[in-house]
């Protein structure tokens, strides 16, 4: 390969370099470790904190009753157990939480395209991964991995584990797909969620999500849209040539810039956040979670 082709090749449509399809175990394992290290550091940093006001349970339960307190709320008090024992007693709730996220990991062929050393499966992997953990620590998460079909479904678990496991598999996947089966991955959530859940599609920006789809999860369920792009494919001229090589060596191909449309609105009660392989992605999700809440503490 030429010099030029070389730098070229580094610059365009290159994966990182140690490449998800080609990692073997012991470089995967070393990916889900760094992963895990940057998730603790958010978590640190007071991601879970956030994480746990912006997503909440459906209301309170009932814990225990314990003798009043200076400084206690009046209208807890239970009048039935004061009758009986002739002392102040109040109740105690905690919140439910009893949550399920489920994450729809888009793995379409478009995702492998990167203009530096990430490409957009890199991200859509690392933030859903990212996602994984913070909502493995106290909820149940799990994961539609999908590209022109359905390609592998994570039943819902709780704990760190599982969401490294989630992780783990998103790192290890290899996007492959021409098509992008969404409504499909869709309809997969909606028949694993029995109860109102959390739905995060984690997309490439070019994937049309399908209306009637997305709004009958939205209908039942708490839908948060993820869309990932390159900003070299969408900030250039449109009609621009880019001269990309395929992942892993297979091939090359020329791509047009600027050919994406700006995407629908999405219905109303369905958050989005944008992320691009160019920026930190961190600051987009701490957004996402002070403003749903600030619209909870309306």
């Amino acid at each position: 390969m030429s010099r030029f082709g070389s730098r070229l090749r580094h610059y365009l449509g290159a994966p990182r370099p140690e490449g998800l399809a080609a990692a073997n175990g012991g470089r995967l394992f070393a990916q889900v470790r760094q992963l895990e290290v940057r998730a603790r550091q958010a978590m640190t940093a007071g991601l879970a904190g956030q994480y746990n006001s912006a997503f909440k349970g459906r209301g309170l339960e009932f814990e225990e009753v314990r003798d009043y307190r200076s400084g206690d709320d009046v209208r807890t008090i239970d009048w039935n157990v004061t009758a009986r024992t002739g002392r102040l007693h109040v109740k105690l709730f905690r919140e439910e939480r009893d949550l399920t996220v489920l994450l729809l990991a888009d793995l379409s062929a478009s995702t492998l395209f990167g203009s530096g050393p990430m490409t957009v499966h890199d991200l859509i992997a690392e933030v859903s991964g990212l996602f994984a953990l913070a909502a493995g620590r106290r909820d149940r998460v799990g994961a539609v991995l999908f590209d022109d079909h359905v390609r592998a479904i994570i039943p819902p678990r709780r704990g760190w584990r599982h969401g490294l496991r989630v992780a783990g598999q998103l790192l290890a996947a290899e996007p492959a797909g021409r098509g992008t089966a969404v409504g499909e991955a869709m309809g997969a959530a909606a028949r694993l969620l029995h109860r109102r859940g959390i739905v995060i599609p984690v997309v490439d920006r070019a994937c049309v999500l399908p209306s009637r789809e997305l709004r009958a999860l939205g209908a039942r369920h708490d839908v948060v849209v993820i869309r990932v792009g390159d900003p070299l494919l969408e900030r250039c001229a449109p009609g621009t040539p880019l001269p990309v090589s395929w992942a892993e060596g297979r091939g090359r191909a020329v791509l047009a810039a600027g050919r994406l449309k700006p995407p629908p609105p999405l219905p109303a009660g369905v958050d989005v956040v944008e992320l691009s392989t160019g920026e930190d992605y961190l600051p987009a999700v701490r957004a996402l979670f002070r403003e749903r809440e600030r619209r909870r503490a309306r």
